[in-house]
């Protein structure tokens, strides 16, 4: 798979050519994740386990799982988690998680969402491992900017890697659609020229009467 050899090459100089970036949108991530302090989080596109690194140290008492499709990528995140407990990462796709019924008290991902071609049925799996009243946090690109619409049509012609990003009322309306209550949803700039979506949703608790 394209998508797999292009990280697995990428990943030994990922956070270093990205740290600004990351330190952006994992930032933005962190802004919004309302979790006690022994939440159970997945960490769906994990990369090289750098919202882990970064949430464990704000929250040392949660507890993140990390999935990504790249070896290189996993083994980068095993590697600088090493010793600690509470972070642990597996290989696995998006939209087949290994995992039991409402596993989770939040499932977030960032900077993944553009990979995927059918986001729909990977957004019906994180809501599978949610627990009612969990939260989902999406960071991504937004085709909303303008200068955004034009890197969407030249990377869909040049990109094997790319497959789309949304809008955000699109991404709501998919998101509404599957059941959660959206939160919250708004924009922002990841420098330098990065036009971004944060998504923030709720799975709603059945009251039974």
């Amino acid at each position: 798979m394209e998508l797999i050899r292009h990280y697995g090459r990428l990943a030994a100089q990922y956070d270093r050519r990205w740290q600004a970036y990351l330190r952006q949108t994992l930032g933005r991530v962190l802004e919004v994740l309302q979790a006690s302090g022994t939440a159970r989080i997945l960490d769906v596109g994990c990369g090289t386990g750098e919202f882990a690194r970064m949430a464990i140290q704000r929250f040392p008492e949660l507890t993140i799982v990390g999935i990504d499709a790249t070896p290189a990528m996993v083994e980068l995140a095993r590697a600088k988690l090493t010793g600690c407990s509470r972070a642990t990462f597996q290989m696995s796709r998006a939209d087949t998680l290994p995992f039991g019924v409402e596993e989770f008290d939040a499932v977030v991902c960032a900077n993944t969402l553009h990979h995927m071609h059918m986001p729909h049925r990977a957004l019906q799996e994180w809501v599978r491992v949610l627990r009612p009243g969990g939260q989902l946090i999406i960071v991504d690109w937004c085709r909303d900017f303008w200068h955004c619409r034009l890197m969407h049509y030249w990377m869909k012609r040049f990109d094997r890697t790319y497959a789309a990003m949304p809008r955000l009322s699109e991404f709501q309306q998919m998101t509404e659609e599957l059941g959660l209550t959206v939160e919250r949803a708004d924009r922002f700039m990841a420098k330098p020229f990065y036009g971004m979506l944060c998504v923030t949703a709720r799975k709603v608790v059945c009251v039974l009467t």
